[in-house]
């Protein structure tokens, strides 16, 4: 799995910084122990902290020196985060079209083909909407490789 590009999104990299009430911790904190071992390559899109930010303040309910805390972390973290790309947002609009879903949410997914990588994502809705896809699991099913 070293060689396996992991684009995550915002559901997975919230859970680092949650401790109540989130399913799948576990497996979250996996990744990136994972990642931090070379055990896999990890990235997202840059609005990744844009959603993270807005997720912990209109959602969460986070002061802005913890919101910007974690934003710290997260770059810290090493995590690849990729510059805008317009050939990815239109494919990401095309899938929004079809499956419905955010066109959020379907830039990562084409973030994760055009890159050859694989999305892992906790978002249970976006996972109903899409179905399967070979460059899509759900954080549950993921399976890293062992230390």
């Amino acid at each position: 799995m070293a060689e396996t590009l992991l684009i995550l999104d915002t559901s997975v990299v919230l859970k680092w910084f949650l401790e109540t009430g989130e399913p799948d911790l576990v497996a979250a904190r996996s990744i990136r122990r994972a990642f931090l071992s070379g055990r896999c390559r990890l990235g997202a899109p840059d609005i990744l902290l844009m959603e993270v930010a807005n997720a912990l303040t209109t959602g969460r309910g986070a002061s802005p020196k913890d919101v910007a805390e974690t934003i710290t972390a997260i770059i810290e973290l090493g995590i690849r985060l990729i510059d805008l790309q317009v050939d990815a947002l239109v494919h990401a609009v095309e899938m929004a079209s079809v499956y419905r879903a955010a066109v959020y949410d379907t830039y990562f997914l084409a973030m994760a083909m055009d890159m050859g990588g694989l999305l892992v994502t906790a978002d249970e809705a976006f996972l109903r909407k899409i179905k399967t896809h070979v460059n899509l699991t759900s954080l549950r099913d993921l399976r890293l490789p062992d230390a």
